[in-house]
């Protein structure tokens, strides 16, 4: 090869790398063509289950199943836009969701599965061991103490916070209306709440009781009408509502961190597991 045609190679190689190497660099930096070949920044998501065993599919193709090392999914260089995340196991509820994805932002979800037929137990104080009988005892005054609240048809405002008091959730007999409230400053506020208070739910039945899921600040549970239902606080692409009992007129209650909800239903108590 004549020294010449070396040159012109070499002329051509610094080229197609000056042309080449801009794009690499945006790529690198997470730009991306758009369907209008505009050039956008991508984003993320990012979506967690509470259960080990449980598909997750994103834009109906399946990308990962949980295990106990792997409990969520992580997707970078995403386009902008909206995604459709489906987590599913079987003996569960699915949980679907809507997420927008936006430029340099990861979006984030934590998914409410609750067991179809969950596992539980009838508490009498005679069956218990003496250790449980303080347990028992407070569950109890607890729920007398929502029984009077509803049989009096109270229209004060009821109020429960969470462990560390950022969030309340809060209610007035007389309107059925449920509220989620931020107590700290906005800046810190959690990707579950759009705004600073929220309505979670407003409905035609009375409400007999509210609290926050056990060991979670994303989630409610409401007694109202014949059932006891867990709700999402997060409105994003839809707002999850999965049953947890059904009966005649059930209230409850939550003890601690239990992950259970002990249930007074025509004059039975009944311990149901959560998980």
């Amino acid at each position: 090869m004549t020294l010449k045609k070396r040159r012109i190679i070499l002329v051509l190689c610094i080229l197609a790398f000056l042309i080449v190497a801009p794009f690499v660099l945006l790529y690198s930096n997470g730009y991306r063509l758009d369907s209008h070949f505009h050039l956008t920044q991508t984003g993320g998501l990012y979506v967690a289950s509470p259960v080990s065993g449980a598909q997750i599919f994103v834009n109906n193709t399946l990308k990962r199943t949980t295990n106990l090392l792997q409990s969520g999914l992580f997707l970078q260089n995403l386009k902008p836009g909206n995604y459709s995340v489906l987590i599913a196991k079987e003996g569960y509820w699915p949980w679907k969701k809507d997420l927008d994805v936006k430029e340099q932002m990861v979006s984030e979800a934590r998914a409410l599965i609750l067991p179809m037929e969950p596992t539980g137990r009838i508490l009498r104080q005679e069956d218990l061991f003496p250790s449980e009988i303080e347990k028992y005892e407070t569950i109890i005054d607890s729920l007398q103490q929502i029984k009077k609240i509803t049989n009096h048809n109270a229209t004060t405002t009821i109020e429960k916070f969470t462990n560390h008091e950022r969030e309340k959730v809060w209610w007035n007999p007389g309107e059925n209306k449920i509220w989620v409230e931020w107590l700290k400053d906005d800046s810190s506020r959690p990707y579950f709440l759009s705004e600073n208070k929220v309505l979670v739910l407003n409905s035609i039945y009375p409400v007999r009781n509210v609290d926050f899921f056990p060991g979670r600040r994303d989630v409610i549970i409401v007694a109202v009408q014949n059932g006891i239902f867990a709700i999402e606080i997060d409105g994003r692409g839809g707002r999850t509502l999965q049953p947890i009992y059904k009966g005649k007129e059930p209230i409850f209650t939550i003890y601690k961190t239990d992950p259970s909800v002990y249930v007074i239903d025509e004059n039975t108590l009944m311990e149901i597991k959560l998980e």
